[in-house]
């Protein structure tokens, strides 16, 4: 059974690939691609927004769900800043040890070159087709150049993803150390109330 899930998984990987490979081909097909990016995330955005807002709601709960839900909080506070700093971690061949650059950042400006390497090249197969050099050769090396330009273009639209989620997941951690903030006073005051409530009961 498991090996036939893993079977299923690995044609589902390859199924995406070659419709992705197939969207890629078309200007259209690229645009497609962003727009569908673009709309997860803000989907997601829309999910932890909502999932923040039944948070907030939760606060004036008995002090021992407040408890639970400040460790709740603090979990979910790590689990963010854990998956924010595994997007970012992006291996770089070599940086600068001055640049300050996040990886990806990097990841976006290595697409860049990328592109531009491939337009070159695109543009010498072309020219040295027109002196009737190898016309097969040159007709070769501008696919395999438009190719090249279109997976750095999905390259730098998913590096800008990255930043654009890394950014969001800093907001989420920002509203997070908020509510952890209201959840600690919130405690503050029920064992603060519990204390006036103790000694005000008579003396047996």
């Amino acid at each position: 059974m498991h090996q036939t899930n893993a079977a299923l998984a690995i044609d589902s990987e390859h199924e995406y690939r070659a419709i992705e490979r197939t969207l890629l081909e078309s200007t259209r097909g690229r645009w497609f691609l962003s727009e569908h990016g673009r709309r997860a995330r803000r989907l997601d955005s829309a999910l932890l927004e909502e999932a923040i807002g039944r948070l907030q709601s939760s606060i004036r709960q008995p002090p021992a769900l407040l408890g639970q839900l400040k460790s709740e909080v603090d979990g979910l506070a790590a689990f963010i800043r854990d998956t924010r700093t595994a997007l970012l971690s992006k291996p770089v061949a070599r940086m600068d040890a001055n640049s300050a650059a996040s990886p990806a950042q990097t990841g976006t400006t290595a697409a860049m070159g990328i592109l531009k390497a491939a337009e070159t090249m695109h543009e010498a197969a072309w020219s040295l087709q027109a002196r009737d050099v190898d016309p097969e050769g040159c007709e070769a090396i501008a696919r395999n150049a438009a190719l090249i330009y279109a997976l750095s273009q999905q390259q730098a639209m998913e590096s800008r993803r990255a930043l654009d989620l890394a950014e969001a997941l800093d907001t989420a951690i920002t509203r997070l150390a908020a509510l952890r903030d209201t959840i600690t006073h919130e405690l503050q005051v029920d064992v603060g109330d519990a204390v006036e409530i103790a000694a005000l009961k008579p003396i047996a």
